[in-house]
């Protein structure tokens, strides 16, 4: 009987075939053998893989606290056709079952949520791979207070962190005036939070919503003090601190701080009932001229939020209900319904993540 062939292929011919696979293939190749495992556990590796492949994915929680998938590579197909039909897959980890309750954020693969119990974890839905990430011990008391998280990555330090805002609850009868801002960043390279500056922004006004990732800064629609008009705010995770971008000349100053920012294919997106159903996108991050209007008509379901960019089309808007997802195309002004297979019968839109094989393990524990 005759052995296998040994692969005698050299490493740099290898590792350029290994880059042409999807992360989810990749993940199980790692077993094939001690070199290919180091190989495609290299950061080098990952971060180039990473920049070739962008294969996104919607995040749902689910009615009963599951986490499922949603490829939004599969609708591009079906862009010209009344049915758009989309496979959803429940998300599960090596760890026992658990029940999740927010999607808190999501960069190069990872994702920040919370369960029910308000632990916060970082994942890759892709590797299935779970970390635990301890509380702030700058938060304020979790019954008196509230906290919004953003998260992100540093390519200064090439490390991820995780903002954590919190501030009193103005209701309790313990703290009827405290308004501050308190800041704390954690470092998953280092494993450790560190207290910075509090905000001179109010965040507890408008929604209690995580930061909007573009540009290596986590975005919020704030208010100034104390005359309390509408800002919005970008946060720095490489230098630390807060900015003001412009908002939109059209929009009331007053106003807009009760609606939402999203991500669009990388843009700064603004939406919300305060602008009826229009959507601002700023095309050049951070020129207050470059906000360009976009209008959303003809869309029936009540509350519409949009999420992403179908891929591979700068025209097709995904958009979001509390039980349902649909895409809207901007030039012909038509709306579809996206026709989920397999997914749960009530969710909840968290957000998108890219596969890739980012394991927050191995960077914390990098030297």
């Amino acid at each position: 009987m005759s052995t296998p062939a040994r692969n005698n292929l050299p490493t740099e011919i290898t590792e350029a075939i290994l880059r042409l696979l999807p992360a989810k293939s990749l993940g199980r190749f790692k077993s094939v053998s001690k070199t290919w495992d180091l190989l495609i556990s290299n950061p080098q590796f990952i971060k180039t893989h990473l920049h070739r492949h962008k294969t996104s994915k919607l995040i749902l929680v689910s009615d009963t606290k599951s986490l499922y998938s949603l490829g939004i590579n599969e609708l591009l197909p079906y862009l010209n056709s009344d049915d758009i039909p989309a496979t959803a897959k429940e998300l599960s980890f090596r760890s026992p079952p658990m029940r999740w309750e927010e999607i808190l954020g999501s960069c190069n693969g990872l994702v920040l949520a919370k369960d029910v119990n308000d632990t916060i974890f970082l994942m890759n839905p892709t590797t299935q791979e779970l970390l635990n990430i301890p509380p702030s011990p700058f938060a304020l008391p979790d019954r008196e207070s509230f906290v919004m998280y953003g998260f992100g990555y540093d390519s200064s330090t090439d490390d991820y962190k995780v903002i954590s805002i919190s501030f009193w609850d103005t209701d309790n009868e313990h703290n009827p005036d405290c308004t501050d801002m308190f800041v704390s960043v954690y470092s998953l390279r280092n494993n450790s939070w560190r207290k910075l500056r509090d905000s001179p922004y109010d965040h507890a006004v408008g929604h209690l919503i995580s930061g909007v990732l573009i540009n290596q800064s986590l975005h919020w629609l704030t208010s100034t003090r104390p005359g309390y008009s509408s800002t919005i705010v970008a946060f720095s995770l490489v230098n630390e601190e807060f900015n003001e971008i412009d908002l939109p000349d059209s929009i009331a100053n007053d106003k807009a701080v009760f609606n939402e920012l999203v991500d669009l294919g990388g843009k700064l997106g603004l939406f919300g009932t305060g602008v009826g159903n229009d959507l601002w996108v700023m095309e050049e991050y951070g020129v207050g001229e470059s906000w360009t209007r976009v209008c959303i008509h003809g869309v029936e379901i009540d509350p519409v939020k949009p999420v992403c960019l179908v891929e591979g089309s700068d025209r097709d808007i995904v958009l979001g209900d509390e039980d349902g997802v649909v895409v809207y195309n901007i030039d012909e002004r038509r709306c579809r319904d996206v026709r989920m297979i397999g997914g749960p019968s009530g969710f909840a839109i968290g957000g998108m993540y890219v596969e890739s094989l980012e394991s927050p393990k191995h960077i914390r524990t990098a030297p």
